[in-house]
This record gives structure tokens, sequence and C-alpha cells, in this order.
């Protein structure tokens, strides 16, 4: 297979953080695994991506100024399939940030969890554990943590 049918399996990953070295160091971590990615510093951004071209996966940081991750995650598992079932990982350091856990917003929100979640500072070793957890899992899946 060629460079051309190797590019159309490539699975399409939106990585949304306000901080954008963080959205370079998460699309070249996953870039260099295979992956195609595109990335947002705000959820409107975001959002527009994922609208115009629903991704594989999508990384997600809950804190950002204006519309949240968190308003961001809640519009996501609202929506009509395909957009409610894409896999999302949650990547924050919220708890550092305002001292609660994140499971709290979740359960309120009475939407469905997210796939995986991984606390800041991430490895590049944490992020592909998780993503590739996240990606390989069947229907009966569970949270994946890091």
């Amino acid at each position: 297979m060629g460079p051309l049918g190797k590019e159309n399996v490539r699975k399409r990953v939106v990585v949304i953080d306000d901080e954008e070295d963080l959205t370079t160091y998460f699309s070249t971590i996953l870039e260099e695994n295979g992956f195609s990615v595109k990335t947002a510093n705000n959820a409107v951004d975001g959002e527009k991506l994922i609208r115009d071209d629903p991704p594989d996966l999508i990384c997600l940081d809950l804190l950002m100024p204006g519309k949240t991750g968190v308003n961001l995650f809640l519009w996501l598992r609202r929506r009509e399939e395909p957009l409610r079932d894409v896999p999302l990982i949650i990547i924050t350091g919220i708890k550092e940030q305002i001292n609660v856990d994140w499971k709290d917003i979740v359960s309120k929100s009475k939407a469905r969890v997210p796939d995986g979640f991984i606390e800041k500072p991430v490895t590049p070793q944490r992020l592909m554990r998780v993503v590739n957890n996240v990606l390989s899992r069947g229907p009966e899946k569970e949270v994946v943590f890091e």
C-alpha cells in the first residue's frame, strides 16, 4: 500500500486546548504515532472543526476562557449521532486549578462520561497509552484513567 492508501486509513484526532504550546505538543506526539491531527485553541473553533469533519477521537481541555471545555463536552454528549459517540479524552489540570473532582461535573450533568481522562502534565507515553486504549475498546467500555 502506497503513501496515499496509508494516509486514508489514518485516524483523525481533534485536539482542543487554550494553550497553543500544548496543542502543538499533543499534535506532534499523535502525528509521530500515525494520526492525522487538527487543533483548536478555544472551544468555539474546536466545535467548528468537529461539526465540519467529525473525527475519530477528541482530546479536550476543560478549563478555557469563554466557552469552556466543560460546555463543549456537554454539547457533544447531548448531540445526535455521530457527534455524541465520538470517543473523547479529557486532558486537564482541573484538580490542581480548582480543587474539584472532574467526575462530579460529569455526574451532575447526567451526560455520558468521557472515554478517557489524563491529568496534566502529560508524557508522550501516557498520552499514547490512553489514546490506544480508548480507540481499541469495544462497546462494553470503561473510562480509561491516567
